[in-house]
């Protein structure tokens, strides 16, 4: 697996609420002003290409749902965060959460 783009992790979300859409759909998610449909177009077939989602047929378009959930990409996201930036040591970044939480957040 590998890290998605902002963009790439935008339709993902959105993929991953909806389950499975339409490019049109997709787009329609998105608050003014819309992406253009053949941007998210592009980024689909990126994302297909990378194997985070799959299509099937459906008239004269396609349906497309997500072959990585969620929680696999953020368990990889988590585990890249700890080795990358924490060097693997768990409790040095449970340390700088928790060092950097105020009871507001937890509230």
């Amino acid at each position: 697996m590998e890290r998605l783009t902002p963009a790439e992790e935008k339709v993902m979300l959105k993929l991953w609420k909806l389950e499975k859409s339409t490019v049109k759909e997709l787009v329609e998610l998105y608050s003014n002003p819309k992406p253009a449909y053949n941007t998210i177009s592009t980024i689909v077939r990126i994302l297909e290409r990378k194997k985070f989602i799959k299509h099937k047929p459906v008239g004269r378009g396609y349906v497309y749902m997500p072959k990585v959930s969620r929680d696999q990409y953020r368990d990889y996201l988590a585990n890249y965060i700890l080795t990358n930036y924490f060097d693997g040591n768990r409790k040095e970044i449970m340390s700088f959460y928790n060092s950097t939480l105020t009871l507001n957040d937890v509230l």
